[in-house]
């Protein structure tokens, strides 16, 4: 119950909605500011209107005692307003609630039943956690065709669990899977977020020549990323298959391990969110949306974090010339494929 989703609803037309939106905007500043109660006084009135993503955000200030005396009670009530509202972060939140028997009673039925709401509207984080239960068998038959389902759908929202997990089953053979080569490109993608797992397994891949060509540099430099990250045995791995490298094939692959790394760190600082979460636009995303647009020339002025009919107009753009769909909303998605573009 330690996860804080912030939402803003889109689409909004009528005065009165426009309005809400400018409230919760300005609730979404105030909070990035660390000014809790102001952000409660936006939001309460909000959420007793009946807005779903205020309602959820009521209950995160709840849970976590942010600018109100924190009660669990009031949490759980108001996640259950958002859920019922189809609002799939609460969703989400009641699944891990009734998964843990945290501050409700432990039922994993209820738990499922919430990731499924969840799931099904594209959150990432329930599909990645429905993938596990199927996965392992908890809480539910072990199913490793539903676990393929789910982390599938997550990983292609960029959920470097999922990815790496998804890996593991084209690479053993799991849930009908088994192509190594589909196990290198999902490593890869994992590897990418900085998930030091995929580092070690897409390293061993590149030694063995398993799923791709054989290449002691590459191998090097992924293996020496997934040991400086802690893995133990990319660190034993570190200790010995490369001793016949020349100095300029070593030269060669910590060039290339610097050259990932900086890649890594770029794609982390641009993923602020948790992995799979339902990120609507925050003042933060929409700021780093503005820098990327007015540096392909799409938009002018200030990165001022505010989603007006410019910015929209310039993301629209932006998501045609990637190829993407055009829906005029900010995502961490679009903003990784300006970065590989």
């Amino acid at each position: 119950m330690r996860t804080l989703m912030l939402a803003l609803c889109l689409g909004l037309g009528s005065a009165t909605a426009v309005q809400a939106a400018g409230n919760f905007a300005a609730g979404v500043a105030a909070y990035e500011s660390k000014d809790f109660a102001a952000a409660m006084a936006h939001w309460l009135p909000l959420a007793k209107s009946g807005f779903a993503a205020a309602q959820h955000n009521v209950a995160v200030m709840y849970d976590h005692g942010q600018g109100v005396a924190a009660n669990d009670a009031l949490a759980v009530s108001w996640y259950e307003r958002a859920a019922n509202g189809g609002h799939a972060p609460s969703q989400h939140s009641l699944g891990l609630l009734y998964s843990r028997g945290q501050d409700v009673g432990k039922s994993m039925p209820k738990a499922l039943a919430w990731f499924r709401k969840a799931a099904t509207q594209g959150h990432s984080e329930s599909q990645f956690v429905l993938g596990v239960l199927f996965d392992f068998g908890k809480g539910v038959k072990k199913n490793d065709i539903e676990a393929v389902k789910w982390y599938r759908l997550a990983a292609e929202q960029g959920d470097p669990r999922a990815q790496y997990n998804l890996a593991l089953m084209y690479d053993f053979g799991q849930g009908g899977l088994d192509n190594p080569r589909q196990a290198v490109r999902w490593y890869r993608r994992a590897a990418q977020l900085g998930n030091p797992k995929a580092q070690y397994m897409l390293g061993v891949a590149y030694l063995q020549g398993d799923g791709v060509s054989r290449d002691n540099i590459a191998s090097y430099a992924w293996m020496t990323l997934a040991a400086g990250a802690g893995h133990v045995r990319a660190k034993q791995y570190r200790a010995h298959p490369w001793k016949g490298m020349s100095a300029s094939e070593r030269k060669q692959g910590r060039k290339l391990e610097v050259a990932l790394k900086r890649k890594i760190r770029l794609r982390r600082s641009i993923s602020t969110e948790t992995p799979g979460r339902i990120a609507l636009p925050t003042v933060a995303l929409i700021k780093n949306t503005q820098r990327v647009l007015a540096q392909r020339g799409l938009l002018s002025g200030p990165a001022d974090g505010v989603l007006g009919p410019q910015t929209r107009a310039a993301i629209m753009a932006l998501q045609e010339a990637l190829g993407a769909r055009k829906t005029g909303a900010p995502s961490v998605e679009l903003l990784l494929l300006a970065e590989l573009d």
